[in-house]
Formats: C-alpha cells, structure tokens, sequence
C-alpha cells in the first residue's frame, strides 16, 4: 500500500481566493490488487475530527485503520478535510455555510478525479478509467455527503455513517438527560434565529463518553481523543481537528437534510451503530425517496464513533461487500 498526501487547491472552482485548499490523503492498493471497476472511496471525518480518524494508529496491537482495510480489499480510499477543517483552509473571519462546503467538497473530488483518470496520482496507480466513486461520512461529514449528492451529483453511491436527515440526537444514559440536551441546543438556536456558535450544541448535556464511546472502548483511546478537551477542543489528537464550523450545527435542527436527502438518486448506505445520533433509525430510508436502492445496517455494541468500536471490522467488511455489489450495477 502507498500513502500519499495531497492539498487541493479548489479556489479557482469557485471563485474564491486561490490559497483555498483542502487536505487529503489517498491510500493506494498495489495495482495487480485493485479491484474491477476501480472503486474510490471518498471519506469525510465527523466534527471535532479531521482526516485521520479513517487511519487511526493501532492500540494494545489491535489495528483501527479503516482506509487500510478497504485498500487490502482493493479499493483506492481518499481521505479528506472538509473546508475549514483539520488541515484544509479554515478561513479567518469567514462564517462558512455548509452549501460553501459541500461545493469545496465537491471540487476537491472532481479534481481528484480528474488525476486519477490521467494517472498522475501515483506512479504506481495506471491510468483509471470507469471509477465508481463512493462518497462516505461521518456524521457531520455523513451529513455533508448528502449535501454534496444533492446539489452536484458528485458520487455513484454515498455512505452516510453516523448521521440523520431527521434529527441528530445524542444518546443519553437517561430519557431526561436526553431531552435536556435537546432542550439545551433548541434555546442556543432560538435566541439569535442563527446557527449556533460551536459550543452551543453541547448546551444541555451531561454525558459525552455515552453517546461516542461504547463501553468496552479501551481507556487508551479515550485518554488520546479526549485529553485536549470534548467535543469543542483545545488541542487535538492526530485524527482531531481543533475547528469545527459554526455551520456544522444545523444538522441538529429538525428536518434539515429532507430536502436534499430526497434528491439522491444513487443508492444509499445507512451505517449506524446500537447507540448513535440517529433516533429512529429504520425511519431513514423514507427520506430517500428516488432511491431505488437504500440499506440500513444497525452494528451491534457500537456508539456515534464507529471506528473505535470493538465490532467495527463488522460495518467495514460490510461496507466492502455493498460497495462491490453496487459496483457491479453501474450504467
């Protein structure tokens, strides 16, 4: 496997100052392992996280890296920051909107498609032609994937993980608990009528191990992730991002990716575990309602961070054989 790290400029896409750029990092499979039609996932980090969380380090032996599963399977993995994340272009005094960057989003991959299909990417890598191209996210960059689905077409099939077109909700250990976390983010958002300001989401509630970790998470990881501070942070680990755009927020209000969730056309997979942001799960695949192929996989004893699960090789293996499947029906 190669691992190379790219900065995509994408200001001269849209218009905006040329020093805009996005981080990413491709994982490439050797090329008698690449898988036919060439597939090319495209992963987007949740909030509070940055490219890396795809290519965690191993902890107590055991590997966490979901772009190094996914290249022994043969697909090519692009691991990305969104706009005003980790080490993509965080625009100083600039309230970004999420249609800003889902657009930059959007850019980036169609650039780096362009390289791929001239074989400039790597050495190593020929020349791809027919790429299937596999938008997936967590949760806020689940979220975002959708947007960019809807608005540009960017994908042949997306992968929305740990998000909702309904509602993100954080588990509690509690039912009031709950409710006051929505409580707490419904009257941050009310008072101004505008998103709120990054810590405003935390407004409420109690418990943040419960809803991101699930108990069998080792003390290690938590130590790592959290030692900078949670969710908003100080200093980051490796796979955080120390940004979070104000604009991330919307995805807790009521309702706000129906629209968009019902222009995807390309099939759809829902990856959530047991205890996750998603409320009601098996109500999801209403909102996607000109897709003719959506699936719902529910992981046993997994919380809103999937890869640091002790079953997430469960929703990667299972990741791999819907994308191989969906593959074969391109056209």
């Amino acid at each position: 496997m190669e691992k190379r790290d790219f900065h995509i400029e994408v200001g001269d896409r849209l218009g905006r100052p040329h020093t805009t750029r996005i981080a990413a990092t491709v994982f490439i499979p050797d090329a008698e392992r690449l898988h036919q039609p060439p597939i090319v996932v495209f992963a987007s980090p949740g909030g509070g996280y940055g490219r890396r969380y795809f290519d965690l380090p191993p902890f107590n032996g055991e590997a966490y890296s979901q772009a190094k599963h996914h290249v022994a399977a043969g697909f090519v993995v692009v691991a990305y920051d969104h706009l005003g994340v980790g080490d993509s272009t965080c625009p100083e005094n600039e309230e970004l909107s999420n249609e800003t960057i889902a657009a930059a989003n959007d850019a980036a991959v169609r650039a780096l498609i362009e390289m791929f299909e001239g074989g400039t990417i790597s050495s190593r890598l020929p020349p791809l032609k027919d790429i299937f191209k596999i938008g997936m996210g967590q949760s806020l960059g689940g979220c975002l994937t959708i947007m960019m689905q809807a608005a540009h077409r960017t994908f042949d099939a997306i992968v929305p993980l740990a998000s909702s077109t309904l509602q993100g909700v954080l588990p509690q250990p509690t039912e009031e608990a709950r409710r006051a976390g929505i409580e707490g983010f419904v009257a941050a958002h009310s008072d101004t009528g505008k998103p709120p300001d990054d810590r405003a989401p935390a407004s409420g509630v109690t418990d943040f191990i419960y809803p991101f970790f699930w108990d069998d998470t080792p003390r290690e990881i938590l130590d790592a992730d959290q030692k900078g501070g949670f969710p908003v942070r100080e200093t980051a680990p490796a796979w955080g991002s120390k940004t979070i755009p104000r604009c991330a927020s919307i995805f807790m209000t009521p309702g706000h990716l129906i629209a968009s969730a019902a222009s995807v056309e390309v099939p759809v997979f829902i990856g959530l575990g047991e205890r996750d942001t998603c409320a009601d799960p098996l109500a999801e695949p209403a909102s996607f309602v000109r897709s003719r192929d959506v699936s719902v996989f529910i992981v046993p004893r997994m919380a809103h961070m999937h890869n640091f699960a002790s079953t997430r090789r469960i929703l990667w293996d299972r990741i791999v054989a819907w994308s191989k499947a969906v593959s074969g029906s391109k056209g």
